[in-house]
């Protein structure tokens, strides 16, 4: 699936540089890509403590944009390890297995929890597809917070002013439009007033600044940097999972989230207030997705082809600093792309060398799920609920084989007709 599909989408991220002054354009032609044969055999790699890899060729150009000439070269990226048939990699002579690790899929989710009165408070988790979480809230008075970070809140029409949506907009998408005006007073009108308006008032309570900040390009760009990326991909299967559970027809490639979401979101909230709807279990099955080794391999394209993206642009002004002539070979090197794909293998707790005490082993070293690694949990912050076995892992996940010690229930194995879906 990575060969296949992600080293495309990966490359078509790749964006086309230009040099300072606007004079040199470099771009990579994405329907001319070559992955090679490796140049040796698996024995021979082992052998020779070698990486079983193949090499990754683009075809590049370089515009001048004065005289409107191009030069067309194909360049090598760098070198990709293999997977052979066993589901296994080579890197420097030694067989490693990446693990398929099970993270909350991208989406919303409904819960129910009591305060300390008692009385039932509604809360719908939106999870993007980086891991990062946005909280909709509703109160005792019907009134709806969207949470932007632990202890600060603001109403959700000041999210939804900050991201372009006026007040007859937002009246005109929702079912329960009284509860909106409910609470718009004097005070919130002028937070709503403008775009402008409402984006201060989110910075304010996000960044948790005090004084009058004043509206700029700069304060725009860090609250689309630290909170609208981190918090609002969606990707492709947190877009199928909220279209599917607020019945939207948002087209698949519309990943961000949307107002229209969040009105969606705050609709079902209300309705879940007034005993409509129903609330999710997170720790489903059918709530989780599996993070396979070909999503560890694209991340980890998509990252050396941003270093890469550095060094070329580097390299562009550096040349014309010097007056010298640039060309796509001269401007792009193998390094990021061999460097990052080593460190990947060599250093992701994900990546393990390869149990080979007898073929079972190998087998169910393949077949390993992990709650572990970069945006999942931790063994000491996982809580009893998600260690426990659920009803959902019965023919999906085996309930006797896990780890000891700290990390029991969070490392499994597959049960044996189990597959996994794309």
């Amino acid at each position: 699936r990575f060969i296949n599909r992600g080293l495309k989408e990966e490359l078509y991220k790749f964006p086309k540089i230009e040099d300072t002054d606007h004079e040199i354009e470099f771009q990579l032609f994405l329907e001319r890509y070559q992955l090679v044969e490796p140049l040796i055999k698996e024995r021979n790699a082992v052998y020779e403590s070698l990486t079983y890899s193949s090499e990754l060729y683009v075809s590049a150009g370089l515009i001048w944009k004065t005289s409107r000439d191009m030069q067309e070269q194909t360049i090598l990226v760098g070198n990709i390890p293999i997977m052979n048939s066993l589901g296994t990699s080579i890197v420097n002579g030694i067989y490693r297995i990446v693990i398929n690790q099970i993270l909350q899929s991208p989406g919303i989710y409904y819960r129910s929890e009591l305060d300390h009165n008692g009385i039932s408070v509604y809360t719908g988790t939106i999870i993007s597809d980086w891991g990062g979480r946005s909280e909709l809230e509703i109160d005792r008075k019907a009134r709806i917070w969207a949470r932007v970070s632990r202890k600060q809140k603001i109403s959700i029409l000041v999210l939804l002013s900050a991201m372009g949506s006026n007040l007859r907009e937002i009246l005109d998408n929702v079912y329960y439009p009284e509860i909106f005006l409910s609470f718009l007073n004097d005070k919130e009108r002028k937070k709503i007033g403008s775009k402008e308006n409402a984006i201060l008032e989110f910075y304010q309570q996000f960044a948790c600044v005090g004084g009058d900040p004043v509206f700029s390009e700069s304060l725009c760009k860090e609250l689309q940097k630290k909170f609208f990326q981190q918090r609002c991909e969606l990707g492709r299967i947190g877009r199928r999972n909220m279209n599917r559970r607020l019945n939207l027809d948002i087209p698949p490639n519309n990943t961000f989230l949307l107002p229209r979401d969040i009105l969606a979101a705050a609709d079902h909230l209300i309705g879940l207030k007034f005993g409509m709807g129903t609330l999710d279990d997170m720790n489903h099955l059918k709530n989780k997705r599996i993070r396979s080794v070909a999503d560890l391999l694209q991340d980890q394209f998509g990252l050396s082809l941003v270093r890469l993206e550095n060094v070329v642009r580097g390299t562009i002004c550096g040349a014309i600093r010097q007056k010298l002539i640039p060309t796509p070979q001269n401007l792009v090197t193998s390094t990021p792309l061999t460097t990052t794909y080593e460190s990947f293998f060599g250093l992701h707790p994900l990546s393990q060398v390869l149990d080979r005490t007898n073929p079972l082993t190998q087998i169910v070293h393949g077949r390993k799920l992990s709650y572990l690694g970069p945006g999942g949990l931790t063994g000491r912050t996982a809580s009893f609920r998600i260690r426990d076995i659920h009803p959902s892992h019965y023919g999906r996940i085996c309930p006797i084989d896990t780890s000891e010690g700290i990390n029991v229930g969070l490392i499994g194995s597959l049960a044996i007709h189990a597959r996994m879906g794309y």
